[in-house]
This record gives structure tokens, sequence and C-alpha cells, in this order.
């Protein structure tokens, strides 16, 4: 029986809200988008049986897509692995699997036989007369990788490749052109339970920062102030994108909320988790307190006002992570953001971004728009019309491109 060699690849981002499946092949030197599918995550099955609903919606999203001749990739949540950048001593390259290995049993938190190891060299840098290898490793937990395929298993799929959400957003801005020589990129895809922040430099992976915020903080904002069900008020910030209010809010004085520069962690790695990390920043007001006289009711806001609390903890979480990665790592400055993720489309989160960070060049992913060919347009369509949405999967697949 003859096999013949994959000639495309399919990203599967599996996210808590929906699934993202993008078929890429290459045509004239030049990636090509076949196909995309998408499916949201049913949510009442989700609290019955979150494998099956997740399996359910990974169906849906590859019903139209010929997976046969495919290598399939998928990826782990950022915020279920440990990732780091090393520095190892300029050494042949047949010692640098060993020396990898070592430095992973003083900065991966688990005991190395619980975890899955990988590791990529990225560059070779100079620190005054010495010469350094720069390596990113990434530590995942077999639990973690298991529970990742027996999603797939339950989809009655099998993954070729198993990669990591945030570290395709990289894959998928170098596919896209999207990042220039010498420039200090933050790439920021906002999910709908976490946020990835990447920060890349000269179109390299440099740093990542997940955060507990997601397109769920804005919806619960919503739904808790107008009293509504959490679809009704999912529907609400979808249908903000054509509201003409959606403007910058009036958020807290930057003595009030900006966080002071993170502090490296004693004892330990400059890529450690910061402290307090997941903790709250403080709540705007008294949540559930009767209004004062002449002040509005949470049924008399206007969007922008009820969405002013969770946007300043985006900004907040977005400005101590540049803090951290321009201070405390010694990096260039950040000069542009790259938004992505199902709510990068919103004008409030661009305009608020814009207007907090003092950063001009803020951006919203568009594939559809790059070098990349695209199949016909029935085909494409759903990436055409949310093309930020399909980021992680279209990382993916580039990754499998670079495959075959």
């Amino acid at each position: 029986m003859l096999f013949s060699r994959p000639s495309k690849s399919v990203g599967i981002d599996i996210g808590s809200h929906s699934v993202k499946a993008v078929q890429m092949s290459k045509s004239g030197g030049r990636f090509r988008i076949d196909q995309v599918g998408y499916s949201v995550v049913d949510r009442n099955q989700v609290n019955v049986d979150p494998v099956a609903a997740q399996a359910s919606a990974v169906r849906e999203a590859l019903r139209a897509i010929p997976t046969a001749q495919s290598l399939l990739v998928g990826a782990l949540p950022a915020q279920t692995v440990v990732i780091r950048y090393p520095r190892l001593p300029d050494m042949p390259s047949n010692e640098i699997d060993q020396a990898v290995q070592n430095e992973a049993g003083q900065n991966i938190p688990y005991d190395l036989e619980e975890v899955w190891l990988d590791w990529a060299l990225l560059d070779t840098v100079s620190e005054g007369e010495k010469k350094l290898l720069k390596i990113l490793l990434v530590a995942a937990k077999h639990e973690q990788i298991e529970s990742r395929v027996q999603i797939a298993q339950s989809a009655e799929i099998e993954y070729s490749i198993l990669g990591v959400d945030s570290l395709a957003l990289a894959d998928a801005a170098e596919c896209c052109d999207f990042l220039g020589a010498e420039e200090s990129v933050a790439l920021v895809n906002l999910g709908a339970s976490s946020t990835s922040i990447h920060f890349t430099k000269d179109g390299i992976s440099n740093f990542i920062r997940d955060v507990s915020w997601g397109a769920r903080d804005l919806v619960q904002a919503i739904s808790k102030a107008r009293r509504c069900e959490y679809a009704e008020a999912e529907q609400a910030l979808i249908n903000s994108r054509d509201e003409e209010s959606a403007v910058p809010f009036n958020a807290p004085s930057p003595a009030e909320e900006k966080p002071a520069p993170a502090k490296t962690p004693k004892g330990g790695s400059l890529l450690d988790p910061l402290e307090d990390e997941l903790g709250s920043l403080g709540d705007i007001g008294s949540a559930g307190a009767a209004p004062s006289i002449g002040q509005k009711s949470d049924q008399e806001k206007s969007l922008n006002e009820i969405l002013a609390q969770p946007m300043a903890r985006l900004v907040a979480e977005i400005r101590r992570s540049f803090d951290y990665y321009e201070q405390q790592l010694y990096e260039h400055h950040v000069e542009r953001i790259i938004l992505s993720g199902g709510i990068a489309h919103l004008p409030i989160v661009k305009n608020t971004l814009v207007e907090e960070l003092g950063l001009e060049h803020i951006e919203v992913a568009n594939p559809a728009s790059s070098a990349l060919h695209l199949g016909p347009s029935h085909a494409v369509a759903k990436l055409v019309d949310h093309p930020a949405q399909f980021m992680v999967a279209l990382g993916l697949a580039a990754r499998g491109m670079a495959d075959l």
C-alpha cells in the first residue's frame, strides 16, 4: 500500500469559547489559505462534559476541511506550559541538548520526569566578549498533553504536531510578514478567558506572559450591569463594534491605576511569574453599592461606562507587562502592538489601549490583507470577516508547513 506525503497542514486552535481551523498549502512559493473552519463550543455542554463539548466543536470546525492528506497541528494553552529563554555559553551543536536538559533542571518548577521538554535555538547573541546561545525552552506536564490528545481522540483526529498557542502567534506574524527587522513588537492575543502577551524582537520570540483576563470579563460586566443573561450580554458586546459610542473611556488617573514596575523575584529567574500576577488590581467603586445622589445606576450607564473597570484591568496588566519587559529585562521599548483574538476588532479595545498606553502604533491583525494567497471566497469567508480571530490557527498551520 502506497502512502503519499502530506502536502497541506491544518492548524486547530481549541479555545474555551470556540474552535478555529485553518488549512494551508504552498502555491508559487507562497503560503495559501485554502479553507477555514469555525465552531462555537456549547457552554451548556461544557458544564456537563467539557471534553465532549470541545470535541464536538472540533468536528464541526473541520467538517468542510478535507484532512486526509494534511498534517494536523494542535496547541496547548500557554497558561498550562512553562516557557523559558535561557542563555547558554557557545558550544558545539551536539552538546546543546544535554546543556538544555541541565538548564531545565534548574528552571522548570516540576520534576523533569513529569514533563515533556522541547527546545529550539533562537539566536546567537553577544554579551561583552562572550558569545551566548539564546534558547527557547518549553515544558508541558504529561497530564496537560494527555488532556489535549483526549479531545482529539474524541473528535476522531490525530495530531502530528502539538505546539503552544502563544508561540503560534509569532509563527503567524512571521508568515504574514507582520514583523520588521530590528523592531520590538508585542503580539497581544485576547482570548475568552486569558490574554497572551508575546514580545518579539527583530522577528524572534523574546518573552511571553499570560494573564487571567479575557473577553469573558467584558461580557460578565455587561451581564451584571444590565441584569441580563450571558448570551444577551455577549451579543451586546459584539454589537458594540457598530456603536458610535465605542470611544475610549475615562480611565482612572495613572496615579491611581498604574502599577509599580515589576520586581525581580528574590532568588529566582527574571522569567519566573511576576509577584501577585494573578491578584486583583482593586475594584473601581464598590460592587453592588447603591449609587450616590447624581450618580447613574448600572442600568443607566452606557456600554463604555460599564466596560471601564474590566478595560482598566486589561490596560494595567499590559502596562505592567511592558514595564517588566522593558525595565527588568532591559529590553528595547515596544514600538508596536498587534492585536488578535475574538474581540480585537472592537473599537473600544484599540482606542482604549492607544489612549492609555500612549502608543500610536496599535493595529488589528489581518491575515487576509497580507501577502498570503487566499482560497475561494466561500472557503475563507470566516477569516475574511473576522481575520484577527484566526491568528493562532494560522500560526499552527504555518508550523506544520515548516515540517513538510
